[in-house]
């Protein structure tokens, strides 16, 4: 397939060489640094030149999802696909429809030394993928000219950009397909990755990311009263694994949040609470439960 596969990096002088090598020369690869202060940039150049279909780019805006639309605005195949320089690449689908938008798979991970796949289920629809978040960065094969047209990246978003772009394209698209076969691409958890740090540290970027999800269903599909429900009983889930966490400062900004955005009655209020105090025990796989109900 005539695809190209777009690295941002931000600091990886330790990993961007292996991550680089387990990937095929045939491939087209756009490195992107993002800033970076301690030999990434130069390291890139070094490893491009002996290369045949590899450059390196530039992108001042300190986010991942600024380096990847940097990358996507040079992208010349009519297919994309976005990797973390971390990370290790184990191949990619040799056939898909080309007619879709969007061509989603399994991805396996190794944490504490251990390879697992990732948990997945096909999704086509808004509110299952804002529950149970299986459009993520690594899972996702782009139609180039599809994910022009929806934006890109929404650079605002800081953490949890790959959810907030799986849900937008989601409300765009239902040409999507699923390859469930087999998983691909090899994502490495380790001490600097953003995979696995606690929710409640990151409270402030996960708002925003809840917001451009609000903001994308209410421009695009502001009728999906599904796609609203889901967000809200995610939101209510959130709160629950903060308190669980140990931090309901975390948690009273989620209300803060449910209360500013959404307008529902009293018994879905008391259907979240049973959700969050759930999630507080915690309580797995809550997203199936709130699924059924939405």
């Amino acid at each position: 397939m005539d695809i190209t596969i777009v690295i941002p990096i931000y600091n990886r002088k330790t990993y961007i060489q292996r991550t680089l090598d387990s990937i095929p020369d045939s491939y087209p690869v756009i490195l992107v640094d993002n800033g970076s202060t301690d030999g990434s940039r130069e390291l890139c150049t070094l490893l491009a030149k002996m290369r045949t279909h590899t450059r390196v780019a530039q992108e001042s805006t300190r986010s991942a999802a600024a380096a990847r639309n940097k990358g996507l605005s040079l992208c010349t195949t009519p297919w994309v696909y976005f990797f973390d320089s971390d990370d290790i690449f184990t191949g990619l689908p040799t056939t898909w429809d080309e007619t879709s938008d969007l061509i989603c798979f399994p991805t396996r991970q190794q944490l504490r030394g251990k390879m697992q796949t990732r948990a997945y289920s096909p999704v086509t629809t808004p509110h299952t993928h804002i529950l149970n978040s299986m459009l993520n960065t690594q899972s996702m094969i782009f139609r180039t000219a599809f994910l022009q047209s929806i934006g890109g990246w929404n650079p605002a978003c800081l953490i949890w950009d790959d959810w907030e772009l799986g849900l937008r394209a989601l409300l765009h698209t239902q040409n999507v397909q699923w390859l469930t076969q087999q998983t691909y691409h090899t994502i490495f958890v380790h001490p600097e990755s953003l995979t696995g740090n606690s929710l409640s540290s990151r409270i402030a970027h996960i708002l925003v990311a809840l917001d451009q999800a609000f903001s994308d269903i209410y421009d695009l599909q502001p009728q999906n009263k599904q796609a609203f429900a889901a967000l809200f009983y995610r939101c209510y889930i959130l709160s629950g694994q903060m308190q669980h966490e140990g931090h309901p400062e975390a948690a009273r900004q989620l209300h803060t949040f449910i209360y500013d955005k959404f307008r529902v009655n009293k018994q879905s209020h008391q259907m979240g609470r049973i959700f969050e105090w759930a999630a507080q025990k915690g309580i797995r796989g809550l997203w199936r439960i709130a699924l059924w109900t939405v």
